[in-house]
C-alpha cells in the first residue's frame, strides 16, 4: 500500500490505549495500528513495540498467542523482567521480548512485550507492591528503544495504569457508542484529570463489537470521536494471527488516515511508500 512522502524518517512515539469497558477493541486497535506502521517504516529502522499493560485481562497477551514469534528467555514479558533477580535499574529488558516473524517484506523489527507465558500470567505477576515501580521501569526502556511504543492498557483502572499514563506521551481512550458508551468515555476522561493526565489524551475512538450502526449524533460532554473504527470481521481475523489486512480493509484504510492525521511522519520510510 502507498504512503504519502514526509521530511523525516523513523519519528518515535509513545501511546497508551485505554478502553472504556471490557471488550471496546483496544487491543485490537494497537495490534492493527502496530502492524500498519511496521508494514510502512519498518524496512528502513523503524522499530515497533506492543506492550501489554493490561494486567487483569491480558488481551493482547492473549490476541498475539498464535503470532509468529521467537524469544530467548522462557519466561518472557513482564512476567520475567518482573522475576529476573538482577537489581531493576541493572536489568536487561531485551531478553524479554518477542521478535516477531511473518515473512513480510517490510517487516524489519517489531516486538511484543505480552504479560508472559501461559494460560493466566497476570496471576503469576507480583503482590508485593513492586509491579508498579517493575512496568514503570519498563515503559521507559521500551520508550528508549525509539520506536513507535503502544501499550494496551484494556479497561483497568489500577496504579499500574496510571505508571504507564504517566511516562508516555498520550493517551487514546477507546469507547462503544450510544449514551451509555458516552457516559463511560466521560468517567474515564474524568479519572484521568482528576490525575492530572487529562492534558495527554488526545482523543477517543468510537467502536462497536457488533455491526450496530454509529448514531447520528456524538456523546453529550466527550466530543466527537478521532474516528469510528468500521465493523470488519475480516480484519480482526487477519490480525489475530499477525498479518496485516490487505489494502482494501475499511479498518485498515480508517487506522491509515488517522495516523496520517494525527503522526503525519509515522508512516514515512523515506520515498513514496509504494511496494516494490
Amino acid at each position: 500500500m502507498a504512503h504519502p512522502r514526509r521530511e523525516s524518517v523513523a519519528v518515535p512515539h509513545a501511546v497508551a490505549v485505554l478502553s472504556t469497558t471490557r471488550g471496546s477493541g483496544a487491543t485490537l486497535l494497537t495490534a492493527a495500528a502496530g502492524l500498519l506502521i511496521d508494514d510502512a517504516v519498518g524496512r528502513v529502522g523503524q522499530s515497533v513495540i506492543l506492550m501489554d499493560a493490561d494486567i487483569d485481562g491480558g488481551g493482547l497477551t492473549t490476541l498475539t498467542r498464535s503470532w509468529n514469534t521467537t524469544c530467548a528467555a522462557l519466561d518472557d514479558g513482564l512476567l520475567g523482567f518482573a522475576g529476573d533477580d538482577v537489581e531493576l535499574a541493572g536489568r536487561d529488558l531485551a531478553r524479554y521480548l518477542r521478535h516477531v516473524h511473518t515473512g513480510a517484506r517490510r517487516r524489519q523489527d517489531m516486538v511484543l512485550f505480552p504479560l508472559g507465558p501461559g494460560d493466566k500470567p497476570g496471576e503469576r505477576l507480583p503482590t508485593d507492591g513492586t509491579l508498579e515501580e517493575v512496568v514503570g521501569t519498563a515503559v521507559d526502556r521500551l520508550v528508549e528503544l525509539g520506536g513507535c511504543l503502544i501499550v494496551d492498557c484494556g479497561d483497568s483502572r489500577t496504579q499500574v495504569t496510571l505508571e504507564v499514563c504517566h511516562r508516555v506521551e498520550h493517551i487514546i481512550l477507546v469507547g462503544q457508542l450510544g449514551p451509555e458508551g458516552g457516559e463511560e468515555t466521560g468517567r474515564l476522561l474524568s479519572w484521568l484529570a482528576d490525575r492530572g493526565l487529562g492534558a495527554k489524551v488526545i482523543g477517543w475512538v468510537c467502536n462497536s463489537p457488533s455491526a450496530e450502526r454509529s448514531p447520528t449524533a456524538d456523546p453529550a460532554g466527550v466530543g466527537a470521536p478521532l474516528m469510528r473504527l468500521p465493523y470488519d470481521t475480516f480484519a480482526a481475523a487477519t490480525v489475530a494471527v499477525g498479518t496485516l489486512p490487505d489494502g482494501t480493509s475499511p479498518l485498515l484504510l480508517t487506522l491509515c488516515a488517522q495516523l496520517r492525521a494525527l503522526w503525519p511522519d509515522v508512516l514515512n520510510d523515506g520515498g513514496w511508500g509504494r511496494d516494490e
